[in-house]
């Protein structure tokens, strides 16, 4: 999920930020932060390694050392270029904006400014701050968990169902797309959306290959494990 929080000018938003930051880390869930200032930043120190990369026309440049790393970007982005560099690069549970007003994502404001579209809550407290992130990062888990094709053969959308079975009053056995066939598919643990489509084929080629199969009767559950060819480390594939 991602989650603006802004404000004037010593409002609070960078304290708010730190105490939500340390609460969720200690709860497991993963973090990334994007900090939004109007001033202009100061590229890598001008005369060092990074800054002559810089100024030679390198973008982005990288300072990577045994403690972490740091990324800079000459060229101007947008909030949903970072995003999408967080998310595709990182997989966070959660991308906490600072200080940029607008958008399109969801934000909570802090002190006395005035309300901007798609905030969600004015000077929450921590408990309730944390419930409520808390809350959407488990219905975006769920949301992953299904088709997401928002057919409204169930009656809602998909992100409508996924709220209803965050509040428990729906299950996976209502969306109409998964209730007859349910075709599985993981890769590093992370569920990747099949539909009905994709299972319909995945399920029929699969099952018609084991048909040839000593031992294989045609019911019960099937699992395929597929390892990784390019990882150094990978061992033969289980089959079940």
């Amino acid at each position: 999920m991602i989650l603006g929080i802004y404000g004037y000018q010593d409002s609070g938003k960078t304290s708010t930020v730190e105490r939500l930051v340390s609460g969720l880390v200690g709860k497991g869930y993963r973090v990334a932060t994007v900090k939004h200032t109007a001033h202009d930043i100061e590229d890598c120190a001008r005369g060092k390694d990074t800054g002559r990369h810089a100024e030679a026309g390198a973008d982005p440049v990288v300072l990577l050392s045994d403690e972490g790393a740091e990324i800079s970007i000459a060229t101007a982005v947008g909030i949903e270029e970072v995003v999408d560099l967080l998310q595709t690069g990182f997989a966070p549970d959660v991308i906490l904006v600072e200080g940029l007003k607008e958008g399109p994502y969801t934000k909570i404001s802090v002190g006395d400014i005035e309300p901007r579209e798609n905030t969600v809550m004015s000077n929450p407290s921590d408990v309730e701050l944390a419930r409520y992130v808390e809350e959407e990062i488990l219905v975006e888990r769920t949301h992953r968990s299904l088709p997401g094709l928002n057919c409204g053969k169930c009656g809602f959308d998909c992100d409508e169902l996924a709220r209803k079975m965050v509040a428990g009053e729906k299950t996976r056995d209502d969306c109409m797309e998964l209730s007859d066939l349910d075709v599985i598919i993981e890769v590093d643990g992370r569920r990747v959306q099949a539909g009905a489509f994709v299972s319909q084929i995945v399920d029929g080629t699969v099952r018609g290959m084991l048909g040839t199969l000593k031992g294989y009767y045609g019911g019960g559950v099937v699992e395929i494990r597929l390892a990784d060819k390019r990882s150094p480390t990978r061992r033969r594939p289980d089959v079940q």
